[in-house]
């Protein structure tokens, strides 16, 4: 069967190789200037980025909905998630390095040199997730900011919150279809 771009998520979905391939081809430009974009300065996790989104691909190409977007808005929006996700695995190895850095420096009794890249790293991170977050109540946004970034359980947020789980749960639900929403807004796909 030939592959072309009408059957090619079709073919992805049953799990023809070729289809994904076809799909690397026409799509490879796109996914790497979308993960280039979001990863800036940490070009050498490029290549396994890339190879994330393409996973991702053939995971869940069952998820695109034709009627909601095009292909290429999402796998674009697939790229973009996977890029983050890159830079907070690098940001935590950065951490853990940093740590056993100053942990060693400490024992030979040297100063920490500190790491430009990290703080620069976090700063992009944060500011990212803050401008994302903006569109939240402030309640909400602080269930977000316990709940994915401190990664706190959802009943010790239930204990000091006085909510119940299930209204937690209720609040994040909403808040991300309001995300959603804006990332869909701003990527000019609508709904």
């Amino acid at each position: 069967m030939k592959i072309t771009e009408q059957n090619f998520i079709k073919q992805i979905i049953q799990g023809n190789e070729k289809a994904l391939e076809y799909c690397m081809l026409h799509y490879g430009g796109l996914v790497k200037t979308v993960v280039r974009r979001h990863l800036g300065d940490l070009s050498r996790f490029e290549d396994e980025c890339i190879n994330d989104v393409f996973f991702a691909v053939w995971q869940h190409a069952d998820s695109y909905r034709s009627d909601k977007n095009s292909f290429a808005n999402w796998i674009a929006g697939v790229s973009r998630l996977k890029a983050l996700d890159c830079r907070r695995r690098y940001a935590r190895h950065l951490l853990e390095v940093s740590f056993d850095d100053t942990v060693k420096d400490t024992a030979n009794e040297r100063e920490d040199p500190g790491t430009p890249e990290l703080a620069v790293l976090e700063e992009e991170i944060s500011r990212e997730t803050r401008e994302m977050l903006d569109c939240l109540r402030p309640a909400d946004r602080e269930l977000f900011i316990r709940l994915y970034m401190e990664e706190e359980d959802v009943e010790s947020v239930s204990r000091s919150t006085g909510m119940s789980k299930a209204v937690i749960y209720n609040h994040v639900s909403r808040g991300k279809k309001k995300l959603r929403r804006q990332f869909l807004a701003q990527t000019g796909k609508g709904e």
